[in-house]
């Protein structure tokens, strides 16, 4: 498995170091190891609101809903988009209302992050149950600046005044936002041949069309099969989508994230144990920015190279209708006539599942169907994810699935 952590300012100590080593109450048994099972993609602050103003002597309560269980758990943190390091006095996990145990960073109690840096904290003993939601809790006495955030989260987290990061309650919890901040991933650690498949994408991967804390994104309706299903198929599925995501462009300020090829590796390749990726990119490159049919294939074609290069298997999804889209006019909709039928028939992508097909409107094919449009013309609805999700054949994605995760 590739080094996962970017080197960090630990602790103020002002030495960069790697990963934590694993305290040996929380070491993988033989055989077993660290796993993702669950991930929110990260992006730069906007120019104004909460991101923009980060935290100030104030503790975000981070909610969030793993796949997988585990009996130990690591958590990640990010300032990838910052402009200056950040510092967290406090660091808990546990349940919402519940104990929440502190968390150390090589075994100091609070963290320094240098911008542009991610970093785990020590693992601990935690037992975290499969789709219960679990609370990250950081408290930074001292101004973060702008935070590098998820903004898209559909789940409800919330903010306090001062330093209530070990609260078992939520009653100072007063304030509310729908946003992920400074947290990426939790790891568990899992059995040998469990690991997770990965849902590069952007907004439609994302979750948007979804009510706020519904979990009915499509990725959400893809694991909760796979954990339905026969024993010993078990795998943890993570989302990877960002709203707003192309695949060939960097648009600055990085509010969208950088593009699918240029955060492949941090938000895929390098997730602990990825077992399996699945791509469903490209709308915003023909819509929003005009780009050539070739030059997102060329990106699609480079994103399934590298991911085979890394000994990984990918499943492309095709894009989905967009007719009735306010930037989706004859133009686009050509466009994703050709990206589509690449994907169907290049041969780039070791499975295809044709997501188009499922939720497009027979009579009119670059729409989607009424039944499942959220209201925009762009985005499904929480039906529709589960149909995307019920499209894809699990005994297919099995053999697909890596038996030596990384």
């Amino acid at each position: 498995m590739r080094e996962l952590v970017r080197k960090a300012l630990i602790g103020g100590l002002g030495l960069m170091l790697a990963l934590p080593a694993v305290n040996a109450g929380a070491a993988p048994g033989a055989g077993h190891h660290w796993t993702a099972t669950w991930t929110a993609s990260p992006t730069a602050a906007m120019a104004s609101g909460l991101s923009h103003n980060g935290l100030t002597d104030q503790t975000i309560r981070n909610i969030v809903y793993p796949t997988i269980g585990g009996t130990s758990v690591r958590v990640r943190l990010t300032n990838r988009y910052g402009a200056r390091p950040v510092t967290f006095d406090q660091v808990t996990v546990g349940q919402p209302n519940g104990t929440k145990i502190p968390l150390t960073f090589h075994g100091g109690t609070s963290v320094t992050i240098a911008a542009g840096a991610d970093v785990a904290g020590d693992p601990v003993a935690l037992p975290v149950e499969q789709r219960q939601p679990l609370a990250i809790s950081l408290f930074s006495a001292s101004a973060t600046g702008p935070a590098t955030y998820h903004n898209a989260a559909h789940t409800t987290s919330y903010l306090a005044a001062g330093d209530h990061a070990a609260d078992t309650s939520s009653d100072a919890f007063t304030s509310k936002t729908t946003s992920w901040l400074f947290v990426d991933g939790i790891d568990v650690v899992a059995a040998p041949h469990v690991g997770t498949i990965v849902a590069l994408g952007d907004s439609i991967t994302d979750g948007t069309g979804t009510a706020d804390n519904s979990n009915t994104r499509w990725s959400d309706a893809l694991f909760a099969r796979i954990a339905a299903g026969p024993p010993g198929h078990l795998q943890a599925v993570t989302n990877s989508g960002i709203g707003g995501n192309e695949v060939t462009l960097d648009r600055q300020p990085p509010y969208f994230g950088v593009s699918a090829q240029h955060r492949l590796d941090a938000d895929v390749l390098d997730q602990p144990g990825v077992s399996l990726v699945l791509v469903a990119e490209g709308i915003n490159d023909l819509t929003a920015s005009n780009v050539p049919a070739d030059k997102v294939i060329g990106g699609l074609q480079g994103i399934a190279d590298r991911t085979h290069a890394a000994g990984l298997k990918i499943v492309g999804l095709t894009i989905t209708p967009c007719g009735g889209y306010g930037v989706c006019g004859a133009g686009p909709l050509g466009r994703r006539a050709i990206v589509n039928n690449w994907i169907r028939t290049s041969g780039a992508f070791d499975a295809v599942v044709d997501f188009d097909a499922v939720v497009r409107d027979p009579a009119n094919p670059d729409h989607l169907l009424a039944a499942y449009d959220s209201g925009d013309h762009l985005h499904p609805n929480a039906a529709a994810y589960q149909q995307l999700a019920d499209s894809m054949d699990l005994p297919l994605l099995g053999r697909l699935v890596s038996r030596h995760p990384r």
